[in-house]
């Protein structure tokens, strides 16, 4: 099934359902389910062919969110969220655990609008392990066929992926 940007209702109420689909970020094509659904982010994992244990970005709509994920945020980290965010950097921060997890916050209305219903979505780029990313709906249908639930179109994206940096040890070290 294919869906337009204008479709926020419905795609929201997919992805609130626990279904997996391709959507257009700030950034890149990225497959996007809920967070917190482990079935769901192992069925991605098999999609992609991609090795358990890679993490995936969380996106977020806005820095109250990281609560939810026992974020660890002092001065440095608002520091650096105030400078990277929105837009298509991803940072990298520490629990209350001691495990790290990476965020970002898109400069995008259209996903923002599903972030503001949904919730917080995982996202991983739209494509197979160690292939390019798809640059539109067509490319991403070629990769995943059927093991998608839903795809949402939004046109021709030739952007880079985002961005990352680790700010997890009180110091910014940019990964990618």
């Amino acid at each position: 099934m294919i869906l337009q940007t204008s479709q926020i209702k419905e795609i929201s109420e997919f992805l609130a359902s626990g279904q997996i689909g391709v959507l257009p970020t700030d950034t890149i094509y990225g497959i996007h389910c809920k967070p917190l659904d482990h079935d769901l982010i192992k069925r991605i994992y098999q999609i992609k062919n991609r090795p358990e244990g890679m993490p995936f970005i969380t996106l977020i709509s806005e820095i109250n969110e990281l609560k939810l994920f026992d974020v660890i945020i002092g001065d440095f980290e608002r520091e650096q969220i105030n400078k990277f965010w929105p837009g298509p950097n991803t940072l990298i921060l520490k629990t209350l655990s001691g495990e790290t997890r990476s965020f970002r916050i898109p400069r995008n209305d259209f996903l923002q609008s599903i972030l503001k219903t949904t919730g917080s979505l995982i996202s991983t780029s739209a494509n197979l392990h160690l292939k390019p990313s798809a640059k539109n709906i067509n490319e991403a249908i070629e990769y995943f066929g059927d093991k998608i639930d839903f795809y949402v179109d939004g046109g021709e994206l030739n952007n880079p992926p985002s961005s990352v940096y680790d700010i997890s040890e009180g110091k910014v070290n940019k990964l990618r």
